[in-house]
């Protein structure tokens, strides 16, 4: 197969070309190639597939149908492989759900990757059998920043013997779980529970410290505030191996969204406000995030047409998850179309050392 006139999107630049595809290696690139089979891009960009490392499944629930329809819909988005975040119904916090997830990972064209929850039961009061599970094939662990201190030293432990990163959503619920959307002008103004910045960043503050005492690579999943951005920001300077993962949504869309009660922009973490919004977009654009997520965690109506109070968090967004990125950043300048092979597939791939690919000949197509 053929692939004509194609904008060919590489760390190398962009750059117009054929490709010639034989048993879905790239076997050649350059001008007036010919085969039996012909696709004409007609001057569409052609880039590696992307990579979401914070994906749910249909209403959290695992199974055959869910796995399913997640990879039908991320390569509708130009996602070719995504990780599981391991909070569903059950958890993948051990053997069976981890096989399980396996045994489909990769039959329907997206490659889906389990990540294990490091603690195991629904109270995180002990870890999971991390080292076996990690053994059979889990991609990384995943913790909340608020489990017990003990807990979060043992689970950097284990990082540090694996040599792998570690996933972690810095939150305190004890904080969040008053409230269901940003605490601010818009929640008075619903007279909705707000959930107070501070529940975020001092979390990340601490696992910053957590970081730099155990010499382990983390990824701050979900961030949602231009002040979280910083803290890592500065501790990358004292060489601390933090990264930050924003979602495409607090980068577009802010707290306004809930007027209202429009349960479609609850989600987890909130959307917060409009100067947030603004500020993480100028950290975008000075390459201060370094990953960005679809935060796909898509919910039934039944679970969304309903009070606000009581609507789920979540949203179905991987489908449109490369439009939207095309549509905000790319088209408003906020990023360059060849930085979309570094924060959607570099950056991710090397973190979780995971094969890279590139548009290049002897590549997997």
């Amino acid at each position: 197969m053929v692939i004509k006139n194609a904008k060919i999107v590489d760390l190398d630049g962009v750059y117009e070309s054929d490709i010639l595809i034989e048993k879905k290696i790239i076997k050649k690139i350059g001008k007036n190639l010919i085969d039996s089979e012909i696709f004409d891009a007609k001057g569409a960009y052609l880039l590696p597939g992307a990579i979401d490392l914070n994906v749910r499944l249909l209403d959290d629930k695992v199974n055959i149908q869910n796995i399913k329809k997640l990879a039908i819909d991320a390569l509708k988005g130009g996602v070719t492989k995504t990780i599981l975040n391991p909070n569903l119904q059950p958890a993948i916090d051990n053997e069976i759900i981890l096989e399980f997830i396996k045994s489909y990972s990769s039959v329907y064209g997206c490659e889906i990757l389990p990540m294990i929850k490091a603690t195991y039961g629904d109270d995180s009061k002990k870890l999971s059998d991390i080292a076996i599970l990690l053994k059979k094939g889990a991609i990384t662990l995943f913790f909340y920043s608020d489990i017990d201190s003990f807990l979060i030293c043992r689970v950097f432990e284990y990082a540090k013997m694996f040599n792998i990163p570690i996933c972690c959503r810095a939150t305190n619920r004890s904080l969040s779980s008053v409230g269901v959307m940003h605490e601010g002008e818009y929640s008075f103004l619903l007279g909705l529970g707000g959930i107070s910045q501070i529940e975020e960043s001092s979390e990340v503050a601490k696992i910053i410290e957590f970081a730099k005492y155990y010499d382990v690579e983390v990824i701050f999943q979900s961030i949602s505030l231009s002040r979280s951005v910083e803290l890592i920001k500065e501790a990358k300077k004292d060489g601390i191996k933090v990264f930050a993962e924003v979602s495409i949504h607090h980068l577009i869309k802010s707290d306004i969204e809930c007027v209202d009660y429009n349960t479609l922009a609850k989600i987890d973490p909130p959307l917060r406000d409009e100067e947030n919004k603004d500020n993480l977009l100028k950290l975008l654009k000075e390459n201060e995030i370094d990953l960005l997520t679809s935060l796909h965690s898509p919910k039934r109506a039944v679970y969304k047409d309903v009070s606000f109070d009581d609507a789920a968090f979540g949203i179905d967004a991987i489908s449109l998850y490369l439009s939207l990125i095309y549509t905000h950043l790319i088209k408003n300048g906020i990023l360059k179309i060849g930085d979309l092979v570094k924060i959607l597939h570099f950056n991710p791939s090397k973190l979780l050392k995971m094969d890279q690919n590139r548009v290049k000949e002897g590549f997997v197509a």
